[in-house]
Formats: structure tokens, sequence, C-alpha cells
């Protein structure tokens, strides 16, 4: 009976589509909204696109590829030869310049210097004051919580299009989800993916004890889904385990960086049943290492980044970051501003139906069996022991 509440529970979030809970972008599949035809600028020139992330993150370079491909399905852009390659970089900037470096588009310019990394040195209040003085770009793709916050500014009007920030409206970047509180901003929102997630992880592992690694600082809360783990901890009457560590703010930060997360794992590992890594300054290779002591303590790892993780040794997974699709639905909406859309006045919400993804050698690395009507709507498993 427990293995049937199981699948049903997972089918349920799986299939949800009710009360606007999953939206579903069918002009793409039917081609027929003329809203969507490619159009130069009034004298004939290109739209100009300038793009800022908060840092380098695959999930921000995946969202990129996936509102490239949609310009591309809406003949926006015309020629992405050879673009498989540089997309499967994982390097923002790297698809930038490759994009800035073609003829992709008779319509639209990847501005070659309209490149931002924050956490690289660029300064939010130089790019502000470009927007505002120079005013030469049509719109800013934006990646990430701080990048939201840093260039939702009044002190311009360009538009700006936020993406892959973990609750924007939390975060201070939007007023709500369906009213972003400035005329030139827009942040796509699913603000329920979290509680999606950590729903499904507490009714397969049941856990009583939950550990937590994150840095103690407001973004950061917000990025790694605090709230939404106190509030599930709150409703299911378990306990929550944290410990803090401050993300690293430099290249020579990282060791330090590395040595306070290993030191908060090992102790989490004898105190837990459960662990939820959030998303974090984490290279996925150095993962295997890090949850040593989690396997050698039966620790259910469960990755709240996705299923790079989960590849890399952590037990499961319930991705709620469907960048294809989001990307899709962000190309949408940067068409529609450059065709005169008002931001503000544009739908922020895309929910994506969760995906399950396990790790069937780290399952049994710590005893875990993954019940067999839950592997029935699993997407997918890794079969090879992380090294």
């Amino acid at each position: 009976m427990k293995k049937i509440i199981i699948a049903f529970i997972v089918i349920s979030l799986l299939a949800m589509n009710l009360n606007g809970l999953l939206t579903l972008n069918f002009s793409h599949a039917t081609g027929e909204d003329d809203s969507y035809i490619p159009v130069t600028r009034e004298d004939g020139t290109k739209w100009r696109i300038g793009y800022c992330e908060s840092e380098a993150f695959i999930t921000y370079s995946g969202t990129l590829v996936g509102i490239v491909n949609g310009l591309y399905e809406r003949g926006w852009i015309t020629d992405l030869e050879g673009f498989d390659e540089v997309s499967n970089s994982n390097d923002a900037r790297q698809i930038w310049q490759w994009l800035a470096a073609r003829e992709s588009s008779p319509f639209i310019e990847f501005v070659d210097d309209a490149f931002y990394n924050l956490k690289s040195g660029d300064n939010s209040a130089d790019i502000i004051e470009r927007l505002d003085i120079q005013h030469d770009l049509d719109l800013m793709i934006v990646m990430g919580t701080q990048a939201g916050v840093d260039l939702r500014s009044d002190g311009h009007d360009t538009s700006i299009l936020i993406f892959a920030a973990s609750n924007a409206v939390r975060a201070g970047i939007i007023d709500s989800e369906k009213d972003s509180g400035l005329d030139h901003v827009w942040a796509h929102m699913d603000s329920n993916r979290f509680e999606r997630q950590l729903s499904v992880f507490y009714d397969i592992v049941k856990f009583k004890k939950l550990g937590m690694v994150y840095e103690d600082s407001d973004i950061a809360r917000v990025y790694s889904a605090v709230s939404e783990v106190e509030n599930l901890a709150a409703e299911k009457d378990f306990e929550v385990v944290r410990y803090y560590v401050d993300e690293p703010r430099t290249p020579e930060d990282y060791e330090r960086y590395y040595r306070e997360v290993q030191d908060a794992y090992n102790k989490l590992a004898t105190q837990v049943d459960a662990m939820f890594v959030t998303v974090a300054s984490l290279e996925s290779t150095k993962l295997p290492a890090l949850f040593t002591s989690f396997y050698e303590n039966n620790v259910a790892i469960f990755s709240q980044l996705g299923n790079v993780e989960v590849e890399y040794g952590a037990l499961m997974t319930v991705s709620v970051m469907d960048e294809l699709n989001v990307g899709r639905f962000g190309a949408d909406t940067v068409i529609k501003c450059l065709k005169g859309a008002n931001p503000r006045e544009l739908p922020q919400v895309f929910q994506s139906a969760p995906r399950i993804i396990f790790n069937a050698q780290v399952a049994e690395k710590i005893g875990f069996k993954i019940p067999f009507k839950l592997i029935m709507v699993t997407d997918k498993v890794y079969h090879e022991a992380p090294q």
C-alpha cells in the first residue's frame, strides 16, 4: 500500500496541470501566431541584446541555450550551424562570443561587449549607467537572483528579462507573479518548484532530520529554498540541521570554501538521515569525495540543482529546471518585447513538469531500495558509480 501511495503522489505531481500550475506553450507547436514574425527595428537595423549573469552556472548557460533555440524556432535566428558544440560547453560567455562573432540572425545582434558576469568583477552600477546614458541596448537577458536584484533598477528604462532567480518575488526583484512593479522589468516565475521538489523527496524517504549547508545571507536563503524547507519541516514535523559556509568570492577562496563544506558535511553525516544539497558553488566532480561521509552513514542525498549532481553522487533529484521549455517561453517574451510589448504586461509564470532522477549505484551504496512503483515513473537512472 505504501508503494502505491508513493507512486500516486509522484504521478500526481508529474501530471499536475490544474489551476494554472502547468503553463503549456502551444504556439510553438502550431506555428500559427503571426505576432512572432521576425522584424528589424524601424530603421532597418538589428535589435541589440545584452546579457548579464550573477556568476557562471550551468542553469544560466542552459537557459540561454534554450532562449537561442526558441528564437531559432521562431525564425529570429536563421543560422545555428555548429551551435550544438559550443552549447555543450555550459559556458555562457563562450556561447555569447560565438553568437556575437557570427551573422546568425538578420534581426538580432548579440552585442559582443554587452556580456557581463558579476562574480568575475563586472560592476552592476556600470551596467546601469550604460543602459541609462548610452542607451545602446534594446533588451538585457539577465540570469540569477543577484543579477536580477541589481539590474531591476529604476535608474534606466531598458527592457530587463530575468531568468533562473530562485524566487523573484521573495528576492525583491518583482512585486508579484502578476505585476513586476516596473514597466521595463519582467521575471520568470515558478514559485512552487522547490516545494514540489522537497515534497516528493520527503514522501519517498520520510526523513526525521534533514541537513543543509548554505551561506547565511538574504540572497542565499532565497536561492537555497530555506523558507520552503522550513515550511515543510513545520508541516511534516522533521528537524532541520544546518551549517553556514560563506560562498567563495575569489578563485583563491575556493580552498577555504571546500574545506569548510567538507567539515560541515562530515558533521552532518552523523546527525541527519537525509541531506538537501542546495544550489551553491560546488563543482560536480568534487562531489564524490565530499559525499564520502554520507555514504558511510547511509544518508540519503537530495540535489536541489538537478541531474548533474545525481550523476556525480547524489541519490536523487526532482528536476524542476526545464531550461529548454523555459527558454522557449523566454524567447517568446523576448520577441514580444522587441515588437513593442511592455515587459510588465507580459505573463511571468511558466511551470515545468518535474522529472525524477536516481543514481542506482548510490542507492546500493547507502542501502536505499528504490520502490518498484517509483521506478515506473522515474525519468532517468544513472547506473555508474561516481568516481
